[in-house]
């Protein structure tokens, strides 16, 4: 009769069954904490979003130009504010889509956001830049709306303007002054220079039609300026733990709604 020792058999199982065993232990730990860390990460973001929300509201408030305060324990927010417009240099829209218009103030702003109108834009024409159309897609044409005041009566004067050779038949447009042109530092634009028709200029609407386009606005003449658009503000908050989110709002002046555009007429006042 044979007798089979299988002692060192079961040592081996056994310590395949125990590295198995930690290695779960040490995977589910390990889950474990990077769900731990993940949850408090989160955690800190949203306390930094909320105070950097906090530090918004507090410079669309008070209108301080820097502010810094604790917004609760282990969490601070700081803001600041800087004028939109207001120098020599260009001011460069959002990007427009069709069917949307952008204003831009060529009158000045009381603290209180009413029009000032013995503030405004003292050169006699601007240029008006937007950027051409990705490959594929269609080349933007432009109406350009201005509202201006004179000898004591509101009048607006109408323009639109189309790069493209090949559409203005049968749309009507203009040509424009430049199709490789630039506003300042924006280069490889088109660009319209637009005179303005006198009197107290105050508003100019730039709207796209067939693609969307980024609007550019400079102004024409040595030391003329444009008004100011209002403010951007910038608020950061920030954790102990530093976790930081930053805000970024730019309140400009309000405008009339769009539908203002098509209830105001002055006679042979569009400009083709």
């Amino acid at each position: 009769m044979r007798t089979y020792r299988v002692h060192g058999q079961v040592l081996l199982i056994t310590v395949l069954v125990l590295s198995i065993a930690i290695t779960i232990a040490l995977s589910l730990i390990g889950r474990s904490v990077t769900d731990v860390s993940m949850s408090r990460n989160l955690e800190e973001s949203a306390r930094a979003f909320s105070a950097a929300e906090a530090g918004l509201e507090a410079a669309l408030k008070t209108g301080t130009v820097t502010n810094v305060q604790n917004y609760a324990p282990g969490v601070s927010y700081s803001s600041t504010s800087t004028i939109i417009g207001g120098t020599t240099g260009t001011y460069t829209l959002p990007t427009t889509n069709v069917g949307k218009v952008e204003s831009v103030w060529l009158v000045g702003h009381t603290s209180l956001n009413a029009i000032d109108e013995s503030d405004y834009y003292k050169g006699t024409s601007l240029n008006i830049c937007w950027t051409p159309a990705l490959s594929g897609f269609p080349t933007p044409a432009i109406e350009v709306i201005v509202y201006y005041k004179l000898a004591g009566v509101y009048m607006v004067s109408r323009g639109a303007y189309d790069p493209d050779i090949a559409s203005r038949p049968q749309n009507n447009f203009s040509s424009i002054t430049e199709i490789n042109g630039s506003c300042g530092t924006v280069m490889n634009v088109y660009r319209q220079n637009i005179t303005l028709p006198g009197g107290i200029p105050l508003l100019v609407r730039l709207r796209p039609f067939y693609g969307n386009t980024t609007f550019t606005v400079a102004p024409v003449g040595t030391d003329i300026t444009l008004p100011k658009q209002g403010v951007e503000i910038t608020s950061t908050g920030r954790t102990d733990g530093g976790v930081t989110r930053k805000i970024v709002v730019k309140r400009q002046y309000p405008w009339p709604a769009s539908i203002f555009d098509y209830s105001v007429y002055s006679q042979n006042s569009f400009i083709h």
